[in-house]
């Protein structure tokens, strides 16, 4: 069967469960949701959060007693001691025990309220941590996803700029033949087109390389073949976009799972400080047991062996006690603890108001971005229709004969140069703009 849409129609019709898919395009949304759900550091960060959650259940249960059984059975041999009058006997016997106990902490300077305390907010602490981690891959993939765009947009516009050449080579040497122009304004044509294909391999490999670093962060396989779809994204502002930026990091600083994160550590920190502070109490711990046994040295008035049911309701044992255990003196252990803890929390501390600093400046630097990206997109457009002018005027004069080759390439490297940079602040906005959305409280991706 040479025709192969009649192949796949049959192999359709013949396998149902086959499923023939066309190449998927990608929207921004969707390559981010599919780099969360396929992230192994996502991954990590989500069992991070639940073993968090199991250390703060664990905790939470260390308030309850602590309850055990034992049971254990044996012959002796030989020399022993009778269970029953503790005297010195010399036959061997069969016994069985068994025991259950409950303690109780009852007062321990705190310590396990503390403990309870330290580990719900590290739990915090770690699903602030895999919602931060969620907010960091979110703008690396989206930097990624704008750089493929970036380098597809460049590749065009040198492939534009290698036309234009190419079509130059080809009057100039029709013009070299006429005498109308020189052999080395031929030259010079030549060497410029060289240049732009040079530029267009350039781009060619950036694009590679852009691809990569987006199907890394998507984790997808690196020899699967995808396609962008960037006509749902809106990546020009519509006009100039003014905000205050200590308000803003007020309100951000309180949602932020960044800055809440140090805010958990610093917390916890402060919790543990506490806890070892415990160490200078005295602890009072209830302590209760029952046991009870079968002995074959347990016998009656006829010398026989007592029944093991009426043992173990004769033999049956209760106690009930409380222990007091007071800290004289442990080699300063407890005291050294507590130093290196109040330094522990004094550096938590530090690290949050370092967050806070950073933070702060990031969305200050952010914010002047996006400012410097819309004014110089309005002027590299004021900018791009007078370089389109003096181009079409410089190729008039060219063709004519009443430009050199100098001169005309300065003019046509001018509006590439234009064009590029009106690319650039195009994007620029585009990233920028969704990064003080997601300041203000929306997560572009969702």
């Amino acid at each position: 069967m040479k025709n192969p849409t009649k192949l796949i129609l049959l192999i359709l019709i013949l396998f149902p469960g086959i499923r023939v898919d066309a190449q998927k395009t990608w929207s921004l949304k969707q390559c981010i949701n599919f780099a969360i759900k396929n992230n192994f550091e996502l991954h990590a960060a989500d069992l991070g959060e639940q073993m968090a959650e199991q250390s703060y259940q664990k905790s939470r249960w260390s308030l309850l007693p602590g309850i055990g059984a034992q049971a254990d059975a044996g012959r002796n041999y030989g020399r022993s001691v009778d269970p029953n009058t503790n005297g010195i006997i010399n036959t061997s016997f069969f016994n069985n025990s068994y025991s259950i106990g409950a303690s109780l902490d009852v007062f321990r300077g705190l310590l396990l309220q503390n403990q309870i305390r330290y580990e719900k907010f590290r739990k915090e602490a770690a699903v602030n941590f895999r919602d931060n981690a969620t907010d960091d891959l979110a703008f690396e993939v989206m930097n990624a996803f704008f750089l493929v765009i970036f380098q597809q947009e460049m590749l065009k516009i040198d492939q534009e700029q290698k036309a234009i050449s190419e079509l130059n080579v080809k009057k100039t040497g029709i013009m070299v033949e006429t005498g109308l122009k020189s052999q080395a304004e031929l030259l010079e044509v030549k060497a410029n087109y060289e240049k732009d294909e040079l530029s267009c391999i350039r781009s060619r490999n950036n694009i590679e390389s852009a691809w990569i670093r987006l199907k890394k962060a998507m984790n997808l396989p690196p020899d699967q073949q995808i396609s962008l779809n960037i006509q749902d994204e809106s990546i020009i502002a519509s006009d100039e976009i003014t905000a205050n930026v200590d308000e803003l990091f007020k309100e951000f600083s309180q949602r932020s799972p960044y800055i809440q994160m140090f805010e958990n550590n610093l917390e916890a920190s402060r919790k543990s400080l506490n806890m070892q502070k415990a160490g200078f109490f005295p602890s009072i711990r209830l302590q209760a047991s029952y046991n009870t046994g079968f002995y074959e040295t347990n016998k009656d008035e006829n010398q026989q062996v007592i029944a093991f049911n009426e043992q173990i309701r004769n033999n049956q044992s209760q106690w009930l006690g409380a222990s007091l255990s007071i800290p004289i003196f442990n080699r300063n252990a407890v005291r050294f603890d507590v130093k290196q803890s109040k330094l522990a929390s004094e550096q938590a501390e530090t690290k949050l108001n370092q967050s806070k600093q950073n933070l702060l400046y990031e969305m200050e630097k952010n914010y002047s971005d996006l400012n410097a990206a819309w004014q110089e997109f309005q002027q590299s457009e004021k900018q791009m229709d007078a370089d389109q002018l003096a181009f079409q005027a410089a190729q008039k004069k060219f063709d004519q004969g009443m430009m050199n080759a100098i001169e005309f390439y300065t003019v046509k490297n001018r509006l590439a140069s234009t064009t590029n940079q009106l690319l650039i602040s195009k994007l620029t906005l585009g990233i920028k703009k969704r990064t003080l959305d997601f300041y203000k409280g929306t997560r572009f991706w969702e």
